[in-house]
């Protein structure tokens, strides 16, 4: 079967490996049939790799095999219906967690290890642009491409946007054709 992945899945990553609805799979992890666990702070379940192939295995169904991994987008945002919007939009094509401050997002960002933030500008507790400064100075690791965003986009300086670390800016009210054709163009 090859090297084990070290990903995790959702409950509907692992549904369309098994040919189940995801109600099946919670039952699965609910029941303690499946090894899963609940995201902290969420009723978000994930399935570990390792844990899902030994599941397949047991079960006799077929050969696990990796599905092609998703790229991972952290939103960053104070709104939380905007949030919400935003995870809708992006699912289908990336996982998608969303922070509501910028210390939520300091403690995810090495834990999700996202592909791509998109990040607001004016969070509550720390201005998002010093936001994009500290997670590229604490996090060396974190090489994901920031993208700002703002509904004051006339009174941010392009030139800051650059310092901070972000790699480009979309105003506010968000096009979601704009969006979309903007993460894809960073992260694929």
């Amino acid at each position: 079967m090859g090297k084990r992945p070290l990903r995790s899945y959702t409950t509907g990553d692992v549904a369309r490996l098994c040919a189940v609805t995801k109600r099946t799979v919670i039952k699965w992890i609910d029941s303690g049939r499946l090894r899963g666990y609940r995201i902290p702070g969420s009723k978000h379940r994930r399935i570990a790799g390792a844990e899902l192939a030994k599941f397949m295995r047991e079960h006799g169904l077929p050969e696990y095999r990796e599905i092609e991994p998703r790229r991972k987008v952290l939103i960053v945002d104070d709104d939380p219906d905007l949030g919400e919007l935003l995870r809708d939009a992006l699912r289908e094509s990336y996982d998608v967690e969303v922070a509501v401050s910028a210390l939520e997002a300091a403690t995810r960002a090495p834990v999700f290890a996202p592909d791509l933030l998109l990040v607001d500008v004016r969070l509550p507790d720390v201005n998002g642009l010093e936001l994009c400064r500290r997670l590229r100075s604490l996090l060396p690791a974190l090489k994901a491409p920031i993208l700002a965003m703002s509904a004051y986009g006339s009174e941010i300086d392009p030139a800051e946007i650059r310092r901070s670390g972000a790699a480009g800016f979309l105003p506010k009210p968000l096009r979601m054709a704009d969006l979309k054709n903007r993460i894809r163009a960073m992260v694929g």
